[in-house]
């Protein structure tokens, strides 16, 4: 039988389901990729290993977790001494992207039982505990004295920084970083040298100082834990730190040259978070390798290591 009625045109129909879909799609592309976008979670998914040819590859699962503006968890030197402090240090890298900052977690005999004195003061005396971090400072500068006003504290130094203006940049937030971050009530620092305001062919260094925006500041990713040179048991949780390309960090496990487990974990783009990763492996020494993509290719940057001993 043939069927006399009008058919509505399909044209108009495709073109209005196609421009839905479209929109969809752009709208979880802008969710998943804006800068200063949460990570939504939690969320967990299984990596596929990688392994030499003849190996079984160790397993691993990533977890993405809340964003976070300054990182909460990081590993602790191991110590029996009573009564040490647990203060934050600033240390700094030169990165592909210019000098950036790290941080460690240090405990000390306090300065003056105060925390301030006590975590600039290591940041100066002490070496990092990653061989790959350093100071910006000269190592012979010690403190002089800290004082306080309000929520500026005043630190004077008894030498000052000749790297360079991005170097020089880089140390002034190393040492305000440290000192807020030893007692957050702080918002600001005024440098002393010797008493006096230090000469800069770089900077006004003549008022205070507030901590630079982060993704300017701050290293791209940190290793939180395990710390360099421990001892852990597996599974190993892998906590990171990061900012990346849609939050992307890559993580990689190598022992000697082979790479022996891959993953990766989401964090966040145009912001910091943290997120961590379960690593299962033999017992063994290995680094660990956090990267960040380009966005641009599929090449990667190392941006922080970590030598452990799985025992």
């Amino acid at each position: 039988m043939n069927d006399t009625r009008p058919r509505r045109p399909t044209g108009p129909l495709l073109a209005a389901l196609a421009a839905v879909v479209i929109a969809a799609i752009g709208f979880l592309l802008i969710r998943g990729v804006s800068p200063g976008q949460s990570v939504t979670g939690p969320t967990t998914v299984t990596a596929a290993p990688t392994g030499p040819t003849g190996t079984t590859s160790p397993s691993t699962t990533a977890t993405s977790t809340a964003p976070a503006t300054e990182p909460t968890t990081a590993p602790l030197p191991p110590t029996s001494a009573p009564g040490l402090l647990t203060v934050p240090v600033y240390y700094g890298a030169d990165t592909v992207a210019g000098p950036r900052l790290y941080r460690e977690f240090r405990q000390v005999a306090p300065v003056s039982g105060r925390p301030i004195e006590t975590a600039v003061t290591a940041m100066l005396s002490l070496p990092a505990l990653d061989p790959d971090y350093t100071s910006f400072w000269p190592a012979a500068t010690r403190v002089r004295s800290i004082t306080r006003a309000g929520s500026v504290v005043t630190v004077d130094l008894s030498g000052y920084v000749t790297l360079g203006a991005a170097f020089e940049s880089a140390a002034l937030q190393q040492l305000v970083h440290t000192v807020t971050a030893a007692d957050p009530t702080v918002t600001a620092i005024r440098l002393l040298v010797n008493g006096a305001t230090p000469p800069s062919g770089h900077l006004d260094v003549s008022g205070p100082i507030v901590r630079a925006p982060a993704l300017q500041t701050i290293a791209n990713v940190w290793i939180l834990n395990p710390g360099h040179g421990m001892s852990v048991t597996s599974p190993v949780t892998v906590g990171i730190y990061g900012t990346g390309f849609e939050g992307n960090v890559p993580i990689k496990v190598f022992k000697g040259t082979d790479e022996v487990a891959s993953t990766f974990v989401t964090t966040m783009m145009g912001g910091f978070a943290e997120a961590s990763a379960i690593v299962t492996l033999p017992p063994g020494t290995y680094e660990i390798r956090a990267y960040n993509d380009s966005g641009m290719d599929d090449s990667l940057q190392v941006w922080d290591t970590k030598t452990i001993t799985v025992r």
